[in-house]
């Protein structure tokens, strides 16, 4: 996080249950999607979450967009708790890009009318003017003026993709909230969309929390990254710290998964297993000692503290402070 930077988003212990029903007799259990998550976000950074499929990255997205509540915690963005914000106050701060630019968009809607439209949601301006706004952001992210009239079947991925990311910005909102913003494009327009991100950071003095499962995309744009398991962050830290020396099991599990283009590397093992665990079902003590290998036997019964230290957070027993012994 940035030693000069004011806190723009900050959340407390935030978690979020949802009751999931086990079948017609069974009744439902709770599953425990987001658990106890704090984060301070400064002005100006990127801060990526990764983890696996279900480890709560998106119902963390959608809390942080205000379109989900928490079951506990809070949320603050510059000090004032968003839940006095109401849906439109925050809407004008902070704005969503969301993984497919397809189902985002109304395909009945001309591109500039998609892109004016949280204008004319918030009351502003004259149909006029939210037109010529609209076109103006749309040439920003690099969409000239003939797009305006086209419809969203006529665009490819990626275009769609750039008319998502203008929607966001033209409210002028201090973050941005990206949940898996090029998954669904090509490796080549994944490039061109993670640059166009960048420059509109540096541009327009966007905050961006940036959701992904792909590591090689978040190194390329975080500041810092969250490395979540089963609802919790387990591992947060500055980008080239986490990638160059990762300390929680689970991290280094990560990265080791990733495919590199070297000769003769075959595809990588991770040593995690087949299996996913059950949120359903969780594990006592640390969430990932089942599938770890340095679990030490209180793993299974302990479940570790996210401890702040110079290199940032970890949340493993390997870590633990040494205990005191009396003189």
């Amino acid at each position: 996080m940035s030693a000069t930077n004011p806190i723009l988003l900050e959340a407390r212990d935030l978690t979020r249950s949802f009751s999931v029903s086990q079948g017609l007799f069974k009744g439902k259990r709770k599953l425990h999607a987001v658990n106890g998550v704090s984060l301070a976000i400064a002005k100006g950074e990127v801060l990526g979450i990764v983890g696996e499929s279900g480890c709560g990255k998106s119902t963390l997205a959608r809390m942080l967009l205000g379109l989900l509540p928490p079951s506990s915690g809070e949320i603050a963005l510059a000090g004032e708790n968003v839940g006095k914000l109401g849906r439109l106050g925050m809407a004008k701060r902070v704005q969503p890009v969301f993984q497919d630019p397809y189902s985002s968009l109304n395909p009945r809607r001309t591109i500039a009318s998609i892109v004016a439209l949280p204008l004319a949601v918030q009351g502003i301006g004259t149909a006029k003017e939210r037109r010529e706004r609209a076109i103006a952001i749309l040439d920003k992210v690099g969409l000239p003026r003939r797009f305006a009239d086209r419809y969203p079947r006529e665009l490819s991925g990626g275009q769609r993709q750039r008319v998502a990311i203008a929607r966001a910005l033209i409210l002028n909102p201090e973050m941005v909230v990206c949940d898996e913003p090029t998954s669904a494009l090509d490796v080549s327009v994944q490039s061109q969309i993670l640059n166009l991100l960048n420059d509109l950071r540096s541009e327009l003095g966007l905050t961006y929390v940036f959701i992904s499962h792909n590591l090689v995309v978040v190194e390329h744009i975080a500041t810092r990254v969250a490395v979540m398991y089963l609802g919790r962050v387990v591992e947060l830290a500055d980008t080239a710290t986490l990638f160059k020396a990762p300390r929680h099991p689970y991290t280094k599990a990560l990265l080791a998964s990733v495919l590199t283009p070297e000769p003769g590397k075959g595809i990588p093992e991770t040593g995690l297993g087949l299996a996913f665990p059950d949120p359903l079902n969780p594990p006592p003590g640390c969430p990932f000692h089942p599938r770890c290998p340095a679990k030490m036997p209180q793993c299974a019964t302990v479940t570790p503290k996210l401890r702040a230290d110079t290199a940032g957070l970890v949340a493993c027993h390997l870590y633990d402070e040494p205990a005191s012994t009396a003189a």
